[in-house]
């Protein structure tokens, strides 16, 4: 069963206030015990310097009968159980109100602890000196039994008292609760009401100010729905005229963007043969110099079948690479999943060195790889990795060939780590100037002498490994150590996840 907010707040405030009379209570039984402790206290030195003064002259002459006047009167005490008075030796010599004087009760420390109240006594003895030679000892029972009930009445009491407050409390609690509640199912009807769709409605919650602002702001609210549904049945109206027309309208654009996606593919064709331009023109070099140094070779009579077979061989690999550039390409311009699959990085590189070997050897280029003893697997399309490593090697070659190194070198690494593989290709050719270090992967940027780059490779390089593999490629310059010499070099890094 759910309850209303007024009956959660009258019974809240009732929890609340029985804490508050529950420690009121126990601090008043607290209070009532020190003040009690403090009153038995004194009349029990009350009762120790009479008994003293009136048992030392019959102690010392053996006056029993005496002794036991004095007991009986003090008996009268009603706070009083027993009384008991001994000799230097602890021989009984007169007892009142206890059975047995052979087997006296220990002194006890404080007339409330918890073995007082339980056998309703407070027990104690009083040594009776005369200067300062011991005559014997009184020994004395006080009730606590005046205690126990003073508790038990003060408690009824407050119970009584608390019980009463709470029902006066709990009338109030619900009075009050009630007139305030009232405004607010007045509030909830009418909001219930809007909800319905009817939005004229307004409430009136009295004359009270916090009431009145309460009514201002609700009223105010709903005149604003009003208003706002309004407007958006007009919006309505107007957004359906505004489907007629552009109902009419995308007729009439129709061709037109059919007539923007054909020039959209003629870009993407013209970037693609830009690139094969670029990509095509070193094999078609390198077929130019190997078919003329056979003919050069053949018209002195210096060839051998092995030399032909090998440039046969050399020449096919550029043929193939020459159409295996297209289908590349080709790949590169559809969507970026297709023909994704899971490919070893070494077997790209291989493919790559296929391409690029020979260059580098007729270049006298070293190539040293550090290969990885785990495997290095990625998802992606082969040929485009294999894309980026012929065109970083190419730009290593070109710009050590440039700078006239005589010692050349490209070291490959790979590493696997942290759920990526990173790839690094770096040369000795004095690196790449810090000024446009950050521009050489711009689309036509380049830094070969007389503008005989295309400013692509690079720019292909970045757009495959970003787009197509999700991975980074960056560059610094760092240096390289090669048969005893410090050189300092361009470093890429290809950061591949896995």
């Amino acid at each position: 069963m759910r309850l209303s907010l007024s009956w959660k707040w009258v019974i809240a405030s009732l929890l609340i206030e029985s804490l508050m009379l529950t420690l009121m209570v126990i601090k008043n039984v607290n209070q009532l015990e020190i003040n009690l402790s403090a009153q038995t206290n004194v009349r029990l030195d009350e009762q120790k310097i009479l008994l003293k003064s009136a048992l030392v002259a019959p102690l010392v002459q053996m006056d029993y009968a005496t002794i036991n006047a004095i007991l009986n009167e003090t008996k009268n005490i009603l706070t009083i159980d027993y009384l008991a008075v001994v000799d230097n030796q602890n021989n009984c010599i007169s007892t009142v109100g206890l059975k047995d004087c052979l087997k006296l009760p220990e002194k006890e420390l404080n007339p409330f602890s918890k073995e007082s109240l339980e056998d309703e006594r407070f027990d104690t003895n009083i040594p009776i000196t005369l200067f300062s030679e011991s005559l014997g000892k009184i020994y004395l029972g006080l009730s606590t039994k005046f205690y126990v009930q003073a508790k038990k009445e003060m408690i009824t009491r407050s119970i009584i008292i608390a019980i009463m407050e709470l029902i006066l409390s709990a009338i109030l609690l619900i009075t009050v609760s009630k007139w305030i509640i009232k405004n607010l199912v007045k509030l909830t009807h009418s909001a219930d009401a809007i909800a319905r769709g009817d939005y004229s409605q307004r409430i009136n919650l009295g004359n009270s100010k916090e009431t009145i602002e309460l009514q201002e702001s609700f009223n105010l609210m709903a005149r604003n729905i009003e208003k706002s549904i309004l407007d958006l049945k007009y919006l309505n109206q107007k957004e359906k005229e505004l489907f007629e027309e552009l109902k009419s309208q995308v007729k009439i654009n129709h061709e037109q963007d059919i007539l923007l996606k054909h020039q959209s593919r003629m870009v993407i064709i013209g970037e693609m043969l830009n690139n094969i331009a670029h990509q095509w023109r070193q094999p078609l070099s390198a077929i130019t110099v190997q078919m003329s140094g056979l003919k050069l070779r053949k018209e002195l009579d210096l060839i051998e079948d092995e030399e032909i077979e090998n440039t046969a061989d050399s020449v096919m690999k550029y043929a193939n690479y020459l159409s295996n550039t297209i289908d590349d390409f080709r790949d590169y311009v559809k969507d970026y999943n297709s023909k994704k699959e899971y490919f070893n990085i070494e077997t790209s590189l291989n493919k790559a060195l296929d391409i690029v070997s020979v260059s580098l050897e007729n270049n006298f280029i070293t190539l040293n790889i550090e290969h990885s003893e785990n495997e290095l697997l990625v998802e992606g399309v082969i040929n485009e990795l294999t894309q980026v490593f012929i065109n970083i090697h190419n730009n290593s070659k070109d710009i050590l060939n440039e700078n006239n190194i005589q010692e050349k070198l490209i070291e490959i690494k790979f590493l696997k780590e942290n759920n990526k593989i990173t790839i690094t290709i770096q040369d000795n050719a004095g690196g790449v100037k810090e000024d446009i270090i950050h521009k050489i992967f711009d689309p036509y940027f380049t830094t070969k002498y007389n503008n005989q780059g295309t400013g692509i490779g690079l720019y292909m390089s970045a757009k495959i490994i970003h787009e197509h593999f999700l991975g980074q490629i960056i560059v610094k310059n760092e240096n390289i150590e090669f048969n005893n010499k410090t050189y300092k070099g361009a470093k890429f890094f290809i950061i591949l996840p896995l």
